[in-house]
């Protein structure tokens, strides 16, 4: 596991990174991610766009940005979670704002009333998406371990988490990866719980366990950098996300 091994916490410069997202192996999305994590909390941005052939069908630009903090005991306590931008024909905001470990849907853009609403007693020690990650990067930085379960909020559905490992495996190739050699790879099953659309035929499929993987790979000075994500979902197959690069601003 030499270069794999996960040492004591140390405050982190920001990192300024780029994806590939795949699907069905054609490249249909850009994401352009940049972030920071510093020992007692983190912050970052997100910006998503078409690409290849979709660009000329589909359009879409989704902004997407969070500010958190770490507790004492590791977990994270987001402050803030805002996206939004033009998606699936229409422009969407969601803004979400945390007090007291609980998310408040500040504004939500359109207001999507064909789904079946969450209970408030569920939203409690939720989290964003992208804090979900930022939690499971601190985790494996300061412990050496990514075992857990986390509950995500995304302003609309509610999905549950559970996230093992890590175990040293090779970074899968042929997709143009930036980097090859072994990486700590986390394993999780994703699973909807609440905030399905009202009579969707697709309910069954969406309520079903979703495997997937993240490899991280230490990258010079940037630390731990999430270089692979394959994940299933349960309407579009098998999506691939791919690191391009990363650098420091």
């Amino acid at each position: 596991m030499a270069g794999l091994s996960c040492g004591p916490a140390h405050a982190e410069g920001q990192v300024n990174a780029a994806y590939a997202v795949y699907l069905k192996g054609f490249h249909v999305l850009n994401a352009q991610t940049s972030y920071q994590l510093q020992p007692w909390g983190y912050g970052g941005s997100t910006q998503i766009k078409p690409a290849g052939l979709i660009s000329w069908f589909v359009t879409m630009d989704v902004t997407s940005r969070v500010e958190g903090k770490f507790t004492p005991d590791g977990n994270v306590q987001p402050v803030l979670f805002d996206s939004g931008g033009i998606s699936r024909g229409k422009r969407r905001h969601v803004r979400l704002e945390f007090s007291n470990d609980t998310p408040k849907v500040t504004d939500l853009q359109p207001s999507e009333t064909d789904r079946e609403p969450i209970p408030d007693s569920s939203l409690p020690h939720t989290v964003d998406t992208l804090s979900g990650m930022a939690h499971l990067l601190h985790a494996l930085a300061t412990t050496g371990k990514c075992d857990g379960t986390q509950i995500i909020f995304d302003g609309l559905r509610l999905t549950e988490m559970v996230v093992h490992g890590p175990t040293v495996a090779d970074i899968p190739q042929g997709q143009d990866e930036a980097y090859s050699g072994q990486a700590l790879r986390c394993d999780f099953v994703g699973r909807q719980l609440a905030g399905f659309v009202k009579d969707s035929p697709n309910r069954a499929k969406l309520a079903s366990p979703q495997p997937g993987s993240v490899w991280f790979r230490k990258i010079n000075d940037l630390g731990l950098i999430p270089v692979r994500i394959e994940f299933n979902h349960p309407k579009l197959g098998h999506v691939m996300v791919v690191m391009q690069h990363a650098v420091a601003p």
